[in-house]
């Protein structure tokens, strides 16, 4: 039976759910059972009595699927890891040495946004550790909670969504492998690939880091921020004993089980890289041929096996390191693991939806293509589904569940509407980074968004006056990545080009609207002499 309208209720089921109650794995179950609904009903014998058989099935059946199952594994293994780094101390012994260094405010913004880039595995991480950790250092420079808050909002879920290990990665890519099997693409390696590939095309989350940057080194801002920046005053702040009383090579904990992760994940995805691609096939360009080797590894096996690894290497370097004891380790991975089973419920029902609308269910994509095909220019496409990615997550206050609903039709209908293009052309790697910027974006401007909300808190700051300064940064950032990144990008232009000219564009902005502190002969003093 070809699709009609209906197969577009599941997903509008679950949108417009997650909207009114401002909940995301209800309406994800809604959206499967009005998925399971339709089958039933188009069905060669519709059968009401089979609903539930078929809402069960797609549940267990999503769940059962060994990449999802390495996914979730993952997932957990990462965040147990996470969970460790925090309940050791060796993460916040780092941040800590190295804000001894700092000898100015704008050396103290640099080095809080640096430190944000550093923990790229997970963005609870990102926003607990590092908003907890630098309050003593923004109130010995005088910068402003606000700006803490934002300094730290700014580089969790942005450096998070791009990194390739981080408690992100496997979820992003088992979205993308649902839209490509749905467009009819059933190439294994296909959607690692295609992550990989559409990383620079995630125009926003690229250049909300680069803003942050540029406002950190600058020591410029503009609205509200600039008004709560001028009334700040630095504090005389002694916290030289957080330091002394901690073992002297405890922060090496923190570095050694990231390390060990990535070079585990490096070298399992070489491993089997060189095992699939034969030697007759193998490209002269070592660039070329790095690209064959990564993008034909095994990518759930590498983040399964680096996840163990590195949850293995937390464990003895705090054990080794003078870190607590083996009991405590054992409830900190724990304790992180948990966290991450919110996530993983959003994940699975993502999945089950997913399976309602594919090709061989009720073929949404298909719809889609079908009727936009006329009315909706190809290029036009990323820009749509950031907006839309960007409004749906403004509103749910959660950039995971955006993604489990956007990512696979997006994905599927962007090959639907440029099939020449393939996973390879700029129509589906703009529109693949378009969703997860959009989430990101509608996240970072969501006053319900669970990291808006951490961030402030963790911060120290007042959570409304947070979402008053963040906004308008947000704001500036997402209309130059559609201006200079989605538009352009999804007419063939290079996504390096769109990055380095929405980098100009930027810098243009903080140099000219932008202003200092008023009070910049701040010299930050403390009794240790900093």
């Amino acid at each position: 039976m070809s699709p009609d309208w209906t197969s577009l209720l599941p997903p509008i089921v679950a949108i417009v759910l997650a909207i009114a109650t401002r909940q995301v794995l209800a309406p994800l179950a809604a959206g499967v059972f009005v998925g399971a609904a339709l089958l039933g009903i188009r069905g060669d014998e519709s059968d009401w009595t089979s609903i539930p058989g078929i809402f069960f099935v797609a549940i267990a059946q999503s769940v059962w699927d060994w990449p999802h199952l390495q996914a979730f594994a993952f997932s957990l293994l990462l965040g147990a890891m996470v969970g460790v780094l925090e309940i050791g101390g060796s993460m916040q012994d780092l941040i800590q040495r190295v804000s001894h260094r700092i000898r100015s405010r704008r050396g103290a913004q640099t080095m809080i946004a640096t430190s944000g880039l550093l923990i790229f595995f997970d963005d609870y991480a990102n926003t607990l550790l590092l908003g907890g950790t630098m309050r003593s250092t923004a109130d010995r420079y005088g910068i402003s909670r606000a700006k803490l808050a934002y300094l730290v909002d700014s580089t969790a879920a942005p450096v998070a969504g791009l990194a390739i290990v981080s408690t992100w990665a496997a979820t992003e890519i088992t979205y993308m492998a649902d839209g490509l099997r749905d467009g009819g693409v059933t190439d294994p390696s296909a959607a690692f690939e295609l992550f990989l590939q559409s990383i620079p095309y995630r125009f926003y989350p690229c250049l909300a880091l680069v803003f942050v940057m540029m406002i950190a080194l600058s020591g410029r801002d503009f609205g509200l921020m600039h008004q709560l920046e001028s009334a700040a005053e630095p504090q005389p702040i002694d916290d030289r004993a957080d330091v002394a009383g901690s073992p002297r090579w405890l922060w090496f904990a923190a570095v050694s089980p990231v390390v060990a992760c990535i070079a585990a994940v490096a070298a399992i995805l070489v491993f089997t890289g060189l095992d699939a691609v034969p030697p007759e096939s193998r490209s002269p360009n070592m660039i070329r041929f790095l690209g064959q080797v990564f993008g034909n590894g095994d990518s759930y096996m590498a983040l399964v096996v680096g996840g163990g690894v590195g949850l293995g290497i937390a464990l003895l370097a705090h054990l080794g390191l003078g870190g607590p004891n083996w009991q405590t380790l054992a409830i900190g991975a724990l304790r992180g693991a948990m966290q991450m089973m919110p996530a993983m419920f959003v994940l699975w029902l993502a999945w089950a939806l997913s399976s309602m609308t594919q090709k061989d269910a009720l073929n949404t994509g298909g719809y889609l293509a079908g009727i936009l095909s006329a009315r909706l220019e190809p290029w036009l496409l990323p820009t749509v589904v950031f907006v839309l990615a960007g409004a749906i997550a403004f509103s749910t206050g959660t950039s995971w569940g955006t993604m489990a609903i956007l990512t696979p039709i997006s994905i599927a209908l962007s090959l639907q509407l440029d099939p020449a293009g393939g996973p390879g052309g700029a129509i589906c790697l703009a529109t693949s980074g378009a969703v997860l910027a959009g989430a990101i974006f509608g996240d970072h401007c969501s006053p319900i968004s669970d990291t808006t909300v951490l961030s402030s808190r963790s911060s120290g700051c007042d959570h409304v006056q947070h979402v008053q300064t963040q906004l308008p940064y947000a704001l500036v950032v997402a209309v130059v990545s559609i201006l200079l990144g989605t538009i352009p990008a999804a007419v063939g232009v290079s996504p390096w080009v769109s990055l380095g000219a929405s980098t100009i564009a930027l810098w243009l902005i903080v140099r000219y609207v932008g202003k200092a502190p008023v009070a910049t002969s701040l010299v930050a003093t403390s009794s240790n002499g900093l």
